[in-house]
C-alpha cells in the first residue's frame, strides 16, 4: 500500500510558509509516495514540484485549490489552472475536459470557503460535473475539530475518502494522509476513481499548536523568510528568500492587480 498527501500549500500560496523543495524533502522524510501541491488558485508550485520530484523519490500530481463561487475545490491531475470564481459545476466541467479529477476539501462544516452539502449534491445531479468529482476529505488536519459531519455523511456518498494535511507549514506535510493500493500516481488515481482509498487521520498535536506555529512562520515570511532545504540531504531551516524567488512568487499577484 502507498500513501499520499493531496492537499499541501507552498510559498506560491500567500498564506503558506514552505518552499517547494522543502515540501519534497519533508514528504520524502515521512515516507510519502505521492503528493499534490495545491496552492490557492495557482499551479506553478505544483509544476515546479513535478520537475524536482525525481531527486526526492516522490511522485507529484499536478493540482490546485480552486476558489469557486460555492467554495474551495481541490483539482488534481490537471494541465492548466481552472479560472477562479466560477460555480462548482462549471469548475468541475473545466477540470473534466482536461482529464483531471477533483476532491471536495474540508466540506460541510460551515467554515468560510467550504463546500455545502447542497453544492455537492447539485454537482452529483449534473451529468457533466459529477464525473470528475471523485473524492471527499473526511479528515483535514487544519479543520479536524469540524470534520465529524463530513465523516458521517461520506458513508452515503459515492466518493473516495481522503485524509489530508492541508499543510501551510513544513512539518505538517503528511500529517493526514491517504492510503491506496499500489505506489504510483497512476495507482492513486485508480484508487480515487474506484473508491478504494483509506484515510489515515492526524493524531498528533492539536490544531491550535499548528495555528500558533503557522502564525509565527507567516510573520517571518512577511520579512522574507521561509522554511527551505537546499537538497534532499540538507535539513529544513528557516532561510531568507532570494530577491528573485520573492519576485517569482509575487509575480502573479502583481499581474492580478494590474488587470483590474
Amino acid at each position: 500500500m502507498g500513501t499520499a498527501d493531496l492537499h499541501i500549500h507552498s510559498i506560491y500560496s500567500p498564506d503558506a510558509t514552505t518552499t517547494v523543495r522543502a515540501i519534497l524533502k519533508q514528504a520524502a522524510d515521512v515516507h510519502l509516495d505521492v503528493i499534490a501541491i495545491t496552492d490557492h488558485d495557482e499551479i506553478r508550485g505544483s509544476l515546479e514540484a513535478q520537475q524536482l520530484a525525481p531527486k526526492y523519490g516522490v511522485e507529484v500530481v499536478t493540482g490546485a485549490e480552486v476558489s469557486t463561487s460555492d467554495g474551495h475545490l481541490v483539482a488534481l491531475y490537471i494541465k492548466t489552472l481552472p479560472p477562479a470564481g466560477m460555480s462548482m459545476i462549471d469548475t468541475l466541467i473545466h477540470i473534466g475536459k482536461q482529464g483531471g479529477i477533483a476532491v471536495a476539501p474540508h466540506p460541510f462544516n460551515g467554515l468560510p470557503n467550504s463546500l455545502s452539502m447542497e453544492a455537492v449534491l447539485g454537482a452529483l445531479t449534473n451529468p457533466f460535473a459529477k464525473g470528475p468529482l471523485k473524492g471527499i476529505e473526511t479528515h483535514n488536519m487544519g479543520t479536524q475539530n469540524f470534520d465529524r459531519i463530513a465523516q458521517k455523511l461520506a458513508v452515503f456518498l459515492p466518493f473516495a475518502k481522503i485524509a489530508s494535511s492541508d499543510a501551510h507549514i513544513y512539518w505538517a506535510v503528511g500529517a493526514g494522509r491517504t492510503e491506496f493500493p499500489g505506489r504510483t500516481a497512476q495507482d492513486l488515481r485508480n484508487a480515487l476513481e474506484n473508491n478504494t482509498t483509506v484515510p489515515i487521520p492526524y493524531e498528533g498535536e492539536s490544531s491550535a499548536i499548528a495555528v500558533l506555529s503557522w502564525m509565527r512562520r507567516i510573520t517571518m515570511r512577511k520579512f522574507g523568510f521561509a522554511s527551505d532545504a537546499s537538497s534532499r540531504n540538507s535539513p529544513i531551516n528557516t532561510k531568507q528568500l532570494s530577491d528573485s524567488m520573492i519576485q517569482k512568487v509575487q509575480k502573479r499577484g502583481r499581474k492580478k492587480q494590474g488587470s483590474r
